[in-house]
């Protein structure tokens, strides 16, 4: 039963006593604004991370989610300079995070290749199309309000963009919690051979996985192009993923699949945002940011493969 607690409320206490230690050493940081600004910050990392989740419960990896970050972003832009009106230029943007999940998830369940792997390779290509649709130029978007909006707009006092995240996050914690969808990937990660043998269609859930997770990214890519007003294929560089997935292991997930909560994810994602904006409003420099960040990382991966054992 203790050991039952602790990993119930250890990673909420962590994230109360980060947030009294730095506040501690700078009061402002418990100011009412500070606060907005964290849930501000883990908007986008937390979309991605929640799609994350559910392929890291069929015990899958997604390395692509930085470059279709980056390719949505470019995509719905160029749309809208075409003159499509804006709902079909944010649905041009999600099918190319879809289509890139799709691709992921095809190759993933048919071929029964190393998810590691094939999205590794996929990083590689949808940066390079990112590249060649945009080229390195930064595209400015401008005359755009209703764009704008997504990522720099207010509702209730609250950033809209957290708001989207916010709604992302409950649609996935009901899936999840409620749906049979929720209970087969959950069965599909924990057992295999078991949930194929129960009539469970194992590719086809492998394959939408990782389309939401293509999904989620390419939403992600959009609110940042609207919140910095640019968009530009060197958006989501080397560490985005990395930020994604240890918020999903941060959140208690298992990386050999089954064991992954969406509810955990969010967490995970908000224990990440209050330590990156700590970190930055101590003038920490990078360097021992990076170092920081990468000793989390690994102490979550340790934690995990000991609750595993």
């Amino acid at each position: 039963m203790t050991a039952l607690r602790l990993n119930t409320y250890a990673l909420p206490l962590a994230i109360l006593v980060t947030a009294l230690v730095v506040g501690a050493m700078e009061p402002a940081f418990l100011t009412l604004n500070s606060a907005i600004s964290v849930v501000h910050r883990m908007a986008i990392v937390g979309i991605m991370a929640v799609g994350m989740t559910f392929v890291i419960m069929t015990a899958g990896i997604d390395l692509s989610v930085g470059p279709t970050l980056a390719l949505s972003g470019l995509i719905s832009f160029f749309s809208l300079q075409a003159g499509v009106p804006m709902p079909l230029a944010i649905l041009a943007g999600l099918l190319s995070g879809a289509c890139v999940g799709a691709i992921n998830g095809f190759v993933v369940a048919v071929f029964q290749l190393p998810a590691i792997i094939v999205t590794l390779g996929m990083l590689s290509i949808v940066r390079g199309s990112a590249l060649i649709l945009g080229g390195p130029a930064l595209h400015q978007i401008s005359d755009m309000p209703a764009y704008s909006f997504i990522g720099t707009g207010s509702v209730l006092g609250m950033p809209l963009s957290v708001w989207i995240f916010f709604a992302v996050a409950g649609l996935a914690i009901w899936v999840q919690r409620y749906t049979s969808y929720g209970v087969r990937v959950s069965s599909l990660g924990d057992n295999p051979t078991a949930a194929h043998l129960s009539g469970i269609r194992t590719r086809t859930l492998i394959f939408s996985t990782y389309v939401i997770c293509g999904t989620c990214a390419a939403l992600a890519g959009i609110i940042e192009s609207t919140q910095v007003y640019t968009a530009s294929a060197n958006f989501g560089e080397f560490g985005t993923e990395l930020d994604v997935i240890s918020a999903v292991i941060l959140g208690g997930a298992s990386l050999f699949g089954g064991k992954a909560y969406v509810y955990k994810t969010v967490l995970g994602v908000l224990f990440l945002s209050i330590v990156n904006s700590g970190l930055n409003i101590l003038n920490v420099p990078i360097e021992a940011q990076l170092i920081v960040k990468g000793a989390i990382i690994v102490a979550a991966l340790a934690v995990a493969s000991w609750k595993r054992e």
